[in-house]
């Protein structure tokens, strides 16, 4: 399939609370809508946990966006949205709520190497 690791790991080593979400190929949602990703979260990482996610089809290409308790943020130019509830959607697809709002925001994710890195180490 692809060129990249089948999974990933995420390790806080920031100090504190935080919570990672990540996007990975899947082809299933470009069979909905033509863009090819999923957009998963939440993970909550407690100082010194790590946690691991598949990913299924090795892309070499992975990408997350992290938040910590203390504001601190890790982000890039990749947009998706999220929201503040656990999720897990393809990035073409948008949810409507019957008062016409979206519970998802956009922001910016980082890209991985996964033929080249492992996972993401948070770090101060």
């Amino acid at each position: 399939m692809g060129s990249g690791r089948s999974s990933i790991s995420f390790k806080n080593s920031y100090g504190k609370k935080m919570w990672v979400a990540y996007m990975r190929l899947d082809w299933d949602c470009g069979n909905d809508c033509g863009e090819p990703w999923e957009a998963l979260g939440w993970i909550a990482l407690d100082p010194g946990e790590t946690e691991s996610r598949s990913n299924p089809t090795s892309n070499r290409w992975f990408y997350y966006y992290a938040e910590a308790s203390d504001g601190a943020f890790w982000s890039g130019p990749y947009v998706a949205g999220v929201s503040n509830d656990v999720f897990a959607k393809c990035t073409c697809i948008g949810v409507i709520r019957s008062d016409g709002t979206s519970p998802y925001y956009d922001v910016g994710f980082r890209e991985l190497d996964s033929k080249t890195y492992s996972g993401v180490n948070f770090v101060p």
